[in-house]
């Protein structure tokens, strides 16, 4: 019996030991995140993530325990299955944890149940990742789980090796009353809460927070309870207080400042992938990556205070057609009945007479976006399905100079009055592009900036071959981000990595080579372009007039669990986990804090109820 109890206690044991390597291996792979904390949180983070590790360690354990009643006898069946258990629960965390290394880099948060929804498009998630180093991290891998494995296999050997006969009516009771009581250590103890992602963050820098955070407990959780819950977790007010907080926000008047001429005027809008205000020279960003943009804001009304309401594609582009905000640890989009009831750019476009389309070059069904564009009254969606198969020259499927094309074509032949919509693809990861390198470099920053000259290049010159088509003076063209990016790392806040510029053309512009410097947010855009149409904005309810009167600049996004609050006297960034505020400039008052808190509060119960 004692034999028997001493293995399970160093199975459970040695499962902790290891989340505690692997917190080691996620700290030295982003060693530069590392290095910027005081090595003392180094520390702290594995104390606070012990807990968590604990925890899961206590789910692990549950089928050996079980299966412990019945080894009174004979036990050899059991040392075999132990160790086919162990060999599939390793390489299950292994593998959780060598993803979750590459996209912290591209997300910023640890691994959590958004993977499984891009898995449904395996092609377009393998894509994702196509900027990683990928032989070094498939032989970290290995390595991972030999090691993991050898020492697992190694302590079922030998523990059960000495297991000596004993009693059924021993073995039985005492063994299932140990699986019963698993529960303490997987709650994380006998008080009220059971265990949270609050348990382990400590800090106010978000890096140390996560690096605590265990990351299949992590993938898990989210897993069970964050598709499914119908309960708001961001409760900081009364209902009534925090409503009327945010509609006070949006108290402009209807009329805006007119900047383009009446009529019913052709609309296209670019959406451009991951386009960050740090590569626009314009907006003070590294120069020469986008030459062509930067000249067009010579002659058209570029907006420099735009942010992104959060940091994904499928978050973005509900912001921008939807004038809706992004959600922290959801995405409407993936969630069919809940989009059907969002109004859009394009639903009113269609219902007013515009023959609306959407371009896309890739696999529409990635993250779920196709349900979403086929509920908002897309006349036509083009996708990598309508392309040939010579077009597919890029991971993702066709490369932004061939979608840009496509598009050019049609729109010639296209009735007047349209709405149509280009989402780029080629500036996402893994950043590789059609034609000769201009920015050298082998490293991720580097290729970023390059994919990013590429479709500069590509946009410029579909804007000058549209400027010799009759459309042209009948048609704005609208160019904006879907987020922003971490890279480059020029500028390292939270606020830079939303930053993203916006910048309206054509023919129908009344006020040429303009800059509008007003706080605006990406979900601003559906009412502002609206309003200058003369068209019903009223549905648009979480959308701010950019030129209405008596205005109140604003911006809000949010990433994973967190918020940030921009008003033109300084920002703050908070976790919502901790509490914490993580990064904060200017002369803020106290009460701002609260009108984010609020803001989240309210629109994540409008998600909730949808």
């Amino acid at each position: 019996m004692r034999k028997r109890l001493e293995f399970i206690a160093l199975y459970g044991i040695s499962w902790v030991v290891l989340f505690q390597f692997f917190r080691i291996v996620f700290l030295a792979y982003h060693y530069k995140k590392t290095l910027e904390l005081p090595s003392n949180l180094w520390v702290s983070s594995a104390a606070h993530g012990l807990q968590m590790d604990i925890s899961f360690a206590g789910y692990i354990l549950m089928i050996p325990a079980m299966l412990t009643m019945f080894t009174a006898k004979k036990w050899r069946w059991y040392g075999k299955t132990l160790s086919i258990y162990s060999a599939v629960v390793a390489f299950c965390i292994v593998s959780l944890v060598i993803a979750d290394l590459e996209l912290f880099k591209a997300w910023g948060f640890r691994i959590d149940g958004t993977f499984i929804q891009y898995l449904r498009t395996p092609v377009e998630a393998i894509a994702s990742m196509g900027a990683a180093p990928v032989f070094p991290v498939l032989v970290l891998f290995a390595v991972l789980f030999f090691l993991v494995w050898k020492v697992l296999q190694t302590i079922v050997r030998r523990s059960v090796l000495a297991f000596e006969k004993t009693g059924f009516l021993y073995t039985i009771p005492v063994f299932l009353i140990l699986t019963a009581s698993l529960i303490i250590p997987i709650r994380g103890g006998l008080q009220l809460a059971p265990m949270n992602e609050s348990a382990v963050f400590f800090s106010d820098k978000s890096f140390a927070n996560y690096a605590a955070v265990n990351v299949p407990w992590n993938f898990m959780s989210s897993l069970l309870n964050a598709t499914y819950s119908k309960k708001n977790p961001f409760i900081y007010f009364d209902k009534n207080q925090a409503d009327q907080m945010v509609r006070s926000l949006y108290k402009a008047d209807s009329i805006s400042g007119r900047v383009v001429k009446d009529g019913k005027i052709n609309v296209v809008v670019i959406i451009w992938e991951s386009l960050t205000a740090k590569v626009v020279g314009s907006l003070n960003g590294v120069k020469h990556i986008t030459p062509q943009f930067d000249q067009l804001t010579k002659e058209g009304m570029l907006f420099t205070n735009v942010y992104a309401s959060g940091n994904r594609s499928d978050k973005g582009m509900v912001a921008i057609l939807s004038g809706y905000p992004a959600q922290p640890t959801n995405s409407i989009i993936k969630i069919p009945k809940k989009t059907s009831s969002l109004p859009s750019l394009p639903k009113v476009f269609h219902k007013n007479g515009w023959y609306t389309s959407f371009y896309y070059g890739g696999e529409t069904e990635f993250a779920n976006m196709k349900s979403y564009f086929l509920q908002q009254d897309f006349d036509q969606i083009i996708d990598k399905n309508d392309f040939d198969e010579a077009d597919m020259n890029s991971k993702w499927g066709a490369h932004d100079h061939i979608v840009l094309d496509r598009l050019l074509n049609d729109l010639d032949k296209q009735k007047q009055p349209f709405f149509s919509t280009l989402f780029t693809l080629s500036s996402h990861e893994p950043f590789e592009v059609p034609v000769k390198t201009v920015i050298e470099g082998n490293d991720s920053e580097h290729l970023f900036m390059n994919a990013h000259h590429y479709t500069d290049a590509s946009i410029g010159d579909f804007i000058k071959k549209a400027k010799t088509k009759a459309w042209w003076d009948n048609t704005l063209v609208i160019i904006i981000a879907d987020h922003g990016h971490p890279l480059p790392e020029t500028n390292r806040t939270k606020p830079a990595e939303f930053h993203i510029p916006m910048l309206w053309l054509g023919g129908p512009l009344e006020k040429q080579s303009t800059r509008v410097d007003s706080l605006c947010s990406q979900t601003d855009l559906a009412t502002t372009l609206l309003n200058q149409l003369h068209m019903p904005s009223g549905s648009f309810e979480w959308s701010n007039d950019i030129f209405g009167k008596n205005r109140v600049p604003f911006a809000y996004f949010t990433f994973n669990n967190g918020l940030g609050w921009m008003k033109p006297g300084g920002y703050l960034v908070r976790d919502n986990i901790g509490g914490n505020i993580t990064e904060k400039a200017g002369a803020l008052t106290p009460e701002e804090e609260n009108f984010g808190k609020a803001y989240l509060q309210s629109s994540f119960s409008d998600y909730l109820n949808r």
